[in-house]
């Protein structure tokens, strides 16, 4: 069995007098059952050896927060300053390059979307994608036999009933693009506090919001993440980085 922890970067709801609705991203982290345990105590490692003197489970790896000196990162005692942002999420990614984990990213453009639809759900479509995607990750692995269990950042940010409805009907109802099979019906939604891994997602789906809003300094590490993105074939969009509209 395959284990995906999902986060967003982002908010998915369209403002409709808006004309600048920005990106909503949806990132997922995709790692076998046999090694989430193993990532998850290296994630845990690695934030006790960010702040030595904090104990890892008193704090989150929350990129907006991180970037923004806010909450937790807010403390002066932490010394947040560029140096230690940097060196935040280039240790981060060097667990992730050396980590047996897939990522897959959904970008969606808001005001394309509220322009060519006449009721955009950002959040639908999104985890749409995510789902269709995981399925066609879950159905290349071992003869597609595995099957795949979908972990949920619980949060103000993520309406439970409304991710639980979209993925019911893409698993219980026909799907015209592609059939789901092997991703289990009822995702587990858990405080990101509980699960380093769905932190890890908020951090990826960060570093993909800031790449796609031409950020330089995030452009060396979307890089860095390149090779474990998902890819079929050795084509890249389309299924580990799905943009809609386009």
């Amino acid at each position: 069995m395959y284990f995906l922890y999902a986060d967003g970067s982002g908010q998915a709801a369209i403002k409709h007098k808006s004309h600048n609705n920005g990106l909503y991203i949806l990132s997922g982290v995709i790692v076998h059952e046999r090694n989430w345990k193993t990532i998850e105590e290296n994630l845990a490692t690695l934030k006790q050896d960010i702040f030595p003197k904090i104990h890892h489970e008193l704090w989150e790896l929350h990129a907006y927060d991180i970037w923004h000196n806010q909450g937790f990162f807010a403390d002066e005692k932490l010394k947040m300053n560029f140096a230690k942002k940097q060196e935040i999420f280039s240790k981060t990614l060097d667990l992730v390059c050396n980590s047996q984990i897939t990522l897959l990213n959904v970008i969606i453009f808001k005001d394309l979307l509220k322009q060519r639809y006449g009721t955009p759900k950002a959040l639908e479509y999104s985890w749409k994608f995510m789902v269709e995607r995981f399925e066609h990750f879950l159905k290349q692995q071992s003869g597609g036999t595995n099957n795949g269990l979908l972990y949920v950042d619980a949060s103000h940010k993520s309406p439970e009933s409304e991710i639980k409805n979209v993925i019911y009907k893409l698993v219980r109802h026909e799907n015209h693009n592609q059939k789901i099979d092997h991703v289990i019906e009822d995702p587990i939604f858990k405080k990101s506090h509980l699960r380093n891994m769905i932190q890890l997602a908020d951090m990826i789906a960060y570093i993909i919001q800031k790449h796609y809003r031409n950020d330089t300094s995030f452009k060396c590490w979307f890089e860095r993440l390149k090779p474990k993105i998902y890819q079929s074939n050795g084509v890249l969009t389309r299924f580990g980085i799905v943009e809609f509209p386009i």
